[in-house]
């Protein structure tokens, strides 16, 4: 890390989620719990002082997966605790945290319900002027786990800041470079990519290698018009063996982000997100 700080890279860090916080042994939701969480958020913030300047406080607590147990106060307080107990441990840290369901379009993306957890995170956090909270992180994947394409961040990216009033640092996007199209049929039983090892959506009509650093490049693009937008970070940073979600090599969901694949070698990707850095010197 002290190397790659010298060489100039700024680092986002990651605090543990509930997920992890399971390790304490302490009941979810509960004053121990989350004086515990104080504490972690306390310890990073000190331990990596100098080093890391940019936070992200757990990850999308507003797709179970994630939030594990929490119901969404809790999420709400859980961040809370985190945002405030690493500011107060080292006040001129860039803290703040994540969501990727919105826009709130129940049906049409996995994981989000009617009960909007998207909208209802964004406003417990941003609607609270007590929060030191310094900008909104936002996920987002058009073409592959939603609708659309890189002409989708318009939509998104205005409406979040409408809505949260923050700077905002897009902690994640990406595009799928394999996977096939599930049929209308597939689509219509509701199958999760996982389950029928194919996408329900693709910008273009195809999930390819040349089609993902084409959308790279095209939503680096739209990000620098914005200027509210004050930072975006690439999932990821190579291909993975196997699906996290499933375990299968063959489903596409959580294998083919990367800009390296699987053996370590450059995608077009890679050489797309080159080519535009070295453009912007």
């Amino acid at each position: 890390m002290k190397d790659l700080k010298a060489q100039g890279f700024q680092l986002m860090g990651l605090t543990p989620g509930p997920r992890e916080m399971k390790a304490a042994g302490l009941e979810p939701g509960q004053r121990e719990y989350y004086d515990a969480y104080a504490k972690v958020g306390t310890f990073f913030a000190r331990e990596f002082e100098g080093l890391i300047e940019w936070w992200q406080v757990a990850n999308e607590l507003d797709i179970w997966l994630f939030r594990d147990s929490l119901n969404m106060d809790q999420s709400v307080e859980f961040l809370k605790v985190g945002i405030r107990a690493m500011k107060a441990a080292v006040p001129s840290l860039k803290v703040g945290t994540n969501i990727t369901l919105f826009p709130s379009l129940p049906g049409e993306v996995d994981g989000n319900t009617e009960l909007h957890e998207g909208l209802i995170l964004a406003k417990g956090i941003y609607g609270d002027d007590s929060l030191p909270v310094d900008y909104a992180g936002f996920d987002s994947y058009p073409g592959s786990w939603r609708k659309g394409g890189p002409e989708s961040w318009h939509e998104y990216l205005d409406g979040f800041y409408e809505l949260t009033g923050k700077p905002i640092f897009v902690q994640e996007f990406g595009y799928a470079a394999a996977g096939g199209m599930m049929t209308p049929e597939e689509a219509g039983k509701g199958l999760y990519p996982c389950e029928a090892k194919k996408w329900k959506f693709a910008w273009r009509g195809e999930h390819s290698q040349a089609v993902q650093a084409e959308f790279l490049k095209e939503s680096f693009r739209i990000f620098m018009e914005k200027p509210f937008v004050v930072g975006a970070i690439y999932y990821n940073w190579q291909d993975s063996a196997s699906c996290w979600q499933c375990k299968s090599p063959d489903c596409p969901a959580e294998t083919a982000w990367g800009l390296l694949d699987k053996n370590g070698d450059p995608k077009l990707s890679y050489e797309a997100l080159k080519e535009f850095s070295m453009s912007m010197l």
